[in-house]
């Protein structure tokens, strides 16, 4: 090992230090804004690598140097919010698009009365509605094209679990908590799945079983600590309704809830259709066929659902079933969102104040998530995963699932997007070690998820904690034991997939 790899690991072990002294500190003095100081410190942390690591990238096997290095400075901090945000858009017009959707929803006595229904129906099985919620946020995340759809529902299954007197830490591990386990198990789904997929060029059914089983582990165990922590709390009688964003109150006159059923049974139908990718991995076309068919109906020479649907939309590779972005869902609900107030005769200027309302409520998660963009950019921009993987990986001179752990947890801590890690080094991993793919690709793919469920650089992760106003401390201490057992249950796993 050369004097240069000696002293990037020393440097790199400094910054672990760092991190380690940052969180201490702020665990122990931050009393407000702490995801702001979290956030803040792993930007900062980002920030020192690349004045550690130079420019690097991989071409095949052969990693290059390139000479020199991009550190970040002051003037670059603008910049990097206009990189964060060129990587996310998508998703942030999407929060915001929901936050203004659940803000008129909430003006529906229908939508306060199906709440409050279901809060009192489902009281006393509080055990039964947590697995069943937790089981369909966890599953739509694994086999979905999108992790951020299942968002949809959030608010909605909140203000549910908190009118049942349950907990803020409960009702997020019933929701965003199972989104991160889908990930951790991604099986068919997540776009960091399918663009890690396409630029390693590795099958999707590769490691498919062992993903399987680890979703059912994780899964499994998530729940009895969200279980457990329930029961703790019911006897405890606490109320954090107030907790909720879009709180709802109860109507004490009559109203139809029906109408709001038929309205989440339709999108959770469109989102089925929509973010499965149907002829991609299982080879179905009808709906690509449809929409084609569909695109091309004239009215005397006109295409009435091509110019409706838009330039955008009205290509099968975007506008088909099984092709949906987050765009397309952004665009039903500002529909639904207009549909429910015409027909709830909201006034055009309570409709506006409700939509703005409701995007407030939104921009500090927003905020969050893009701060955990602006960390990957900082890295991304200066070449310094690459450079990183490069030295961890020369740590054995053959494949070492606990070396090559060692660098996924790294990478995926710092790259909040899977899919960019994957364009970075993922030409290199499939190149150089051939014959390992297989626990290769489950190991990058299990820790981005398990990585998701603590560092306050996960953009769900953020979002979930700031929109329940949790404390990243108090995530920490309940989280702690699942993190323990499912990352030794990982490593055990990691072992027998590479020595058995």
């Amino acid at each position: 090992m050369n004097n240069m790899s000696r002293m990037q690991i020393i440097g790199l072990v400094v910054v672990l230090i760092l991190t380690v002294l940052g969180g201490v500190l702020i665990v122990k003095k931050s009393k407000k804004h702490n995801l702001v100081k979290w956030v803040g410190l792993f930007l900062f942390l980002g920030i020192c690598l690349t004045w550690v690591f130079g420019y690097g990238y991989y071409n095949g096997t052969e990693f290059s140097d390139a000479g020199w290095m991009y550190r970040q400075g002051l003037t670059d901090l603008p910049y990097l919010v206009y990189q964060a945000l060129k990587f996310s858009l998508d998703k942030i017009v999407f929060l915001l698009v929901l936050g203004g959707f659940y803000a008129v929803l909430s003006t529906c006595n229908g939508y306060k009365k199906l709440v409050s229904f279901m809060a009192e129906k489902l009281k006393g099985k509080e055990t039964i509605t947590i697995i069943v919620a937790s089981l369909v946020f966890t599953a739509m995340t694994s086999v979905l094209s999108q992790s951020f759809v299942g968002l949809v529902f959030v608010p909605f299954v909140i203000s549910v679990l908190l009118e049942m007197k349950l907990d803020k830490i409960t009702a997020f591990s019933t929701t965003f908590g199972a989104i991160l386990i889908g990930l951790l198990g991604a099986t068919y789904g997540s776009e960091s799945l399918y663009y890690f997929n396409y630029y390693t060029n590795i099958s999707l059914t590769t490691g498919i079983l062992y993903r399987l089983i680890i979703l059912v582990v994780a899964f499994v165990l998530f729940n009895f600590f969200t279980i457990l922590h329930a029961k703790k709390v019911l006897k405890e009688n606490v109320n954090e309704v107030e907790a909720d964003p879009f709180k709802v109150s109860k109507v004490k006159e009559k109203a139809k809830s029906w109408p709001i059923v038929v309205l989440f049974a339709l999108m959770f139908v469109l989102i089925i259709l929509g973010y499965m990718k149907w002829e991609n991995y299982f080879g179905i076309s009808i709906f690509t066929k449809f929409h084609e068919w569909l695109m091309n109906l004239k009215i005397k020479d006109f295409s009435v659902f091509g110019a409706l649907f838009g330039t955008f939309g009205k290509t099968s590779d975007y506008g088909a079933f099984g092709n949906w972005n987050l765009f397309h869902i952004s665009t039903i609900l500002i529909v639904l969102g207009v549909i429910i107030a015409l027909i709830n005769r909201v006034k055009f200027n309570d409709f506006i104040t409700a939509v703005g309302e409701g995007v407030k409520k939104m921009l500090f998660p927003v905020g969050m998530f893009v701060g955990t963009y602006m960390v990957m950019a900082a890295v991304y921009m200066a070449g310094t995963m690459p450079t990183i993987t490069n030295l961890i990986m020369k740590l054995s001179s053959e494949f070492n699932p606990f070396v090559t752990a060692l660098d996924a947890l790294i990478v995926n801590t710092f790259h909040p997007d899977l899919g960019l890690t994957g364009y970075l080094v993922g030409s290199y991993l499939v190149s150089a070690y051939a014959a390992n793919i297989e626990i290769i690709h489950t190991i990058f793919i299990t820790l981005y998820g398990f990585v998701g469920l603590v560092a306050p650089t996960s953009g769900i992760l953020l979002i979930g904690l700031s929109y329940l106003d949790i404390d990243y401390k108090t995530w920490l201490k309940y989280i702690w034991m699942f993190v323990l057992g499912i990352l030794v249950i990982l490593l055990v796993l990691f072992t027998v997939m590479f020595y058995i």
